[in-house]
């Protein structure tokens, strides 16, 4: 039939018709290839598939988990090579804050003494220079 419809092909009459044009004036309607019996069976495994989906990752959504439990949990009591371990690490933080304290406060000394010493000299150039 397309070979009716190409271009350039001669056109055979048909009963005072031409053939190409007949097949264009006629009706067409769609027509199903499957039976209405294998459609609606189709639609129904579709749709109880669906079903036993939804109802699977209900069940698996509702189920608790039995193992997240007892992880999730932080033990109630610490023994004691922890709190060794905290104690130490408080005593390292304290000590590494009172060494800044001390190591800024002999940077200031240290600077207050330079100055002390520029001062002497200069008032021992200055007694000099008046004797």
């Amino acid at each position: 039939m397309a070979d009716l419809l190409r271009p350039g092909r001669r056109r055979v009459r048909v009963r005072g018709h031409v053939r190409g044009h007949v097949v264009t004036q006629r009706t067409y309607a769609l027509q199903p290839v499957r039976s209405l019996a294998v459609r609606i069976s189709v639609w129904a495994l579709v749709c109880i598939a669906c079903m036993a989906a939804g109802a699977a990752a209900m069940r698996g959504y509702a189920r608790p988990d039995a193992s997240a439990g007892p992880s999730c949990v932080a033990p109630a009591a610490h023994d004691e090579l922890q709190d060794a371990l905290a104690r130490a690490q408080l005593t390292l933080m304290q000590e590494s804050a009172s060494r800044a304290s001390v190591q800024k406060s002999a940077d200031a000394l240290t600077v207050e003494v330079r100055r002390l010493q520029a001062q002497v000299l200069f008032l021992q150039g200055q007694s000099r220079s008046r004797r």
